[in-house]
């Protein structure tokens, strides 16, 4: 039974910002560092609509010592009059109500990010404050709001003088700008946020990660200037980026630390219906390390979508046409060439420009849009069989690239099932480290989970903690190898990775298929310590190199156990992180509350595990303990791996040495100065 009636009363209505602040993942995809960035990211979208409309040169974003974050660029200015229906200043329209904006209204933009009209009020919504400042007319107006809500007018400032003059609405106003302008000030906006910790629950900017997105910025946006600071620190450090070639330039730096097959880059680009097709690629010899950014309308899809799988499919079809036309291996045996033998060692760069592109959620990570895939296919088979017919060289070299991957894709497929079937799903006498303790038969594979967990103290509790129907568990005894840069051979020889990959059961390498994982997700559950952190980022490195998929596929998760446990009288909660540990105590008042903190997974029961890990909830088993590990930038994570896990002891100290130097900086001691890292030097 119900535990209480359900009526008209218990309808709610919410308003912005409120309707934001309750629910910020459905808007900006959660509270932790990838919503934060995501926060700066919409502001840096609405100048880069600017420069696509050409009418914006400079982007310059700012980190400032009190941790707010300031994006300036020198466009047209946001609007700012009175809107005639709403009877408010359009600017205020443009920060506090959802499903406002330019970018909806034919001719405004021809392509642009922004597509709801929700973006820059999200951002506004957790901000514990966000000031505006538009030069337009010769004039600066201003606006401040707290908490997504203004708390001045639209404020008209002498440029002279930054002094407030008049409002937008007064009737004198045109007399005001008239008096006061500077023809010489030109046009822009400067927006200015603090992130709120209420809402948030991480508030301080990673400058890496945004310098590495402002400088793909640059590489789409040939000639226009893009500028990172960082003010936090006693020191300061900038780095500005212009870059006049474009995607040629941007492949030619991904592929800047690897052997290309063919010195320049192809280029294909095309327009159907509207859309435009920029697309630029190079094969290298590094076959397991292939590599394609996508972006529609400068919006990165990490995730990929339509436009990728028409990019995909068409350079498969292209080279198999050409092979098949030239006759190339018909009389040697080879193994047929499939879709991942035509992108073995592809680095590639693909940019769609559209109007109205439809993407799978708010954070716009994947392209939904059905009509772009025929575009993209079209546009690119077309473009690079023409290529490959008139350059024959290039067409011979590439085509023996993928006959090659296709021959050592099958050679490996023996070598793997032949160990596998000796693997953790075998007879009890296998040897292996770790059982697998298996869900259910019969349950749907969407509906379960693969844990890897360290130890088998650690496994053995959460056996015991696990509902079988939907938590598969998997202790690992010791830490895994790490396989960067190790041989296929070797890596089949070790007993945990035979367990690992035997018990996902999608194969490995080049034959993964995610379609054949065993679960609906695979969990890393590990101690939040030095040997824990070592040991997930082992299994990143194994499941980055050898079962991409499952990131590319949102199914590799890391579970997260609650930091705290609260008790008081027969109350019990759970936190997992500081910020709710303090919501729980503002609610409940600190007399009377016990607290205990969690070191390791070892100092809770199986009660507790069942409780939070392990919990059953309207999403079966993917409860707020699993968060799904994404990658935003595929060429930085390749780099990290390939430095961190590498052999290469010299490029891991230098690595290091830099990020101590920026942590010496941070805490105000004395060091060398930052280089300004720049494409061409402003």
């Amino acid at each position: 039974m119900p535990a209480k009636t359900y009526d008209t009363e218990d309808i709610q209505v919410l308003d912005y910002p409120e309707n934001i602040q309750r629910r910020p993942g459905m808007y900006v995809g959660g509270t932790g560092l990838d919503a934060l960035h995501h926060l700066a990211f919409e502001l840096v979208d609405n100048a880069v609509d600017e420069a696509l409309a050409g009418a914006c040169q400079h982007i310059r974003l700012e980190l400032l010592p009190d941790g707010a974050l300031s994006v300036d660029d020198d466009g047209r200015g946001i609007p700012v009059g009175m809107h005639q229906e709403k009877k408010k200043p359009t600017l205020e329209l443009v920060f506090t109500e959802l499903h406002t904006g330019g970018k909806f209204k034919e001719g405004s933009y021809s392509t642009s990010g922004g597509l709801h009209g929700v973006g820059v009020k999200a951002t506004n919504a957790l901000s514990e404050w966000l000031e505006v400042r538009v030069r337009r007319d010769g004039v600066i107006y201003s606006q401040r709001y707290e908490n997504g809500l203004p708390v001045t007018p639209v404020q008209i400032l002498d440029p002279a003088t930054d002094q407030p003059v008049g409002q937008v609405g007064d009737k004198d106003e045109a007399k005001v700008i008239k008096a006061h302008a500077n023809k010489k000030l030109g046009t822009g906006s400067l927006i200015t946020f603090k992130p709120s910790a209420r809402f948030m629950d991480v508030t301080d900017f990673d400058f890496d990660t945004l310098t590495r997105r402002l400088q793909v910025i640059a590489f789409l946006l040939p000639g226009i200037s893009v500028e990172v600071t960082d003010s936090r620190k006693r020191k300061s450090r900038a780095k500005t980026f212009r870059y006049a070639g474009g995607l040629v330039e941007y492949v030619r730096w991904l592929n800047e630390s690897r052997r290309a097959i063919h010195r320049t880059p192809i280029e294909i680009s095309g327009q159907q219906n509207g859309t435009s097709i920029e697309a630029v690629f190079q094969w290298h010899t590094s076959v397991d390390d292939s590599e394609i950014v996508s972006f529609v309308n400068t919006i990165p899809t990490p995730d990929g979508g339509k436009h990728v799988a028409g990019f995909k499919s068409a350079v498969t079809k292209a080279i198999n046409q050409f092979a098949t036309e030239k006759k190339l291996g018909k009389d040697k045996g080879e193994a047929a060439i499939r879709g991942a033998d035509t992108l073995a060692g592809l680095t590639a760069v693909l940019k769609i420009s559209m109007h109205d592109p439809h993407f799978t959620s708010q954070t716009k990570t994947c392209l939904a849009s059905d009509s772009v895939q025929g575009i993209v296919h079209s546009i690119v088979y077309e473009g690079l069989l023409e290529m490959l017919r008139k350059k024959m060289p290039l067409g011979k070299t590439i085509v023996q690239q993928a006959q090659a991957a296709a021959q050592a894709r099958v050679a490996a497929s023996k070598a793997r099932s032949l160990v596998i079937r000796r693997s953790v799903l075998d007879a009890a006498d296998s040897g292996l480290p770790g059982k697998l303790a298996d869900v259910t038969k019969g349950m749907p594979t969407e509906d379960t989970v693969l844990y890897i967990v360290e130890g088998d103290s650690a496994g053995g509790s959460c056996k015991m903690a696990r509902d079988r129907r939907h938590h598969a568990i998997l202790p690992l005894r010791g830490k895994p190898l790490n396989v960067e840069g190790v041989k296929l051979t070797r890596l089949l020889s070790n007993n945990e990775i035979k367990a690992i990959i035997a018990a996902v059961g999608g194969g490995v390498g080049a034959d993964f298929d995610v379609s054949d994982v065993r679960y609906g997700g695979v969990a890393i559950l590990v101690d939040a310590d030095v040997d824990g952190d070592h040991i997930r980022t082992l299994l990143y490195t194994l499941f980055w190199r050898y079962m991409r998929p499952l990131f590319e596929n949102g199914k590799l998760y890391v579970a997260v156990a609650p930091l705290y446990m609260l008790r008081k009288g027969k109350q019990t909660r759970y936190a997992y992180t500081d910020r709710e540990r303090d919501a729980v105590l503002e609610q409940w008042g600190r007399n009377g509350v016990s607290i205990q903190r969690y070191k390791g997974l070892g100092e809770m029961n199986p009660e507790q595990l069942r409780e939070t890990v392990f919990q059953i909830g309207d999403n079966g088993p993917f409860n707020e303990s699993l968060h799904r590990v994404t990658v935003e930038d595929v060429h930085h994570a390749n780099q990290l791996i390939s430095t961190l896990m590498g052999r290469s002891a010299k490029d891991r100290r230098s690595w290091l040495l830099e990020r101590w130097r920026e942590e010496d900086a941070e805490n105000g001691e004395n060091g060398d100065d930052e280089e300004n890292g720049n494409g061409d030097e402003e």
